[in-house]
């Protein structure tokens, strides 16, 4: 009698490891399936960003006759305070050459009354505000990002970006925009 019973035990055992060992393998194909779907949205979402930035881009050179722009959303753009940002840009050379770019701000309402920033506190939000690219004739670079983070305490105050690029010193092209820092949301 006593045989009976410890077999009994041994086999609610293996039942109880078989369930664990089920729940298991299916909680791991739940999750490798939600990661995939998460590195999916992801990839498409990078993907539209660029294509977004690169028509925005082509719309610049082709329909305004610019040389130089800044990607930008009505005029506006409102990087998340305490994020990475990138400020979009672009250049197209109509010669062969070195083409030397620089970054400036002007403060405008964030160096007034309740704010005083002054430029180069907002220069230091950025990242590689002067550079040079060697370009052939006609060619695009296109898509280049200026970081950006202002830091969690900036005020949403409004401040203007120029981008001025000189080939042999002589300048080329020119293009601002508005950048107002803002909250950052959940969702950047």
């Amino acid at each position: 009698m006593r045989k009976i019973n410890q077999k009994r035990g041994a086999i609610e055992l293996s039942m109880t490891t078989v369930v664990v060992i089920v729940l298991a393998m299916t909680m791991l194909a739940l999750g490798l399936t939600l990661v995939r779907t998460l590195f999916q949205g992801a990839i498409y979402t990078a993907g539209s960003l660029n294509t977004q930035v690169q028509d925005k881009l082509n719309a610049m050179f082709q329909e305004e006759g610019k040389t130089v722009g800044i990607v930008n959303e009505n005029g506006r753009i409102e990087p998340a305070r305490a994020k990475d940002n990138c400020v979009w840009w672009a250049m197209m050379a109509t010669t062969a050459g070195k083409y030397d770019y620089s970054f400036t701000v002007s403060p405008e309402e964030c160096a007034g009354p309740g704010y005083g920033l002054s430029e180069a506190e907002i220069e230091g939000w950025f990242v590689g505000m002067k550079g040079s690219y060697t370009l052939a004739a006609n060619e695009e670079k296109s898509q280049i990002c200026l970081p950006l983070m202002p830091p969690k305490t900036a005020p949403s105050c409004l401040f203007n970006l120029i981008v001025t690029v000189s080939r042999n010193n002589v300048p080329y092209g020119s293009d601002s925009t508005w950048v107002r820092p803002k909250a950052a949301n959940l969702f950047g």
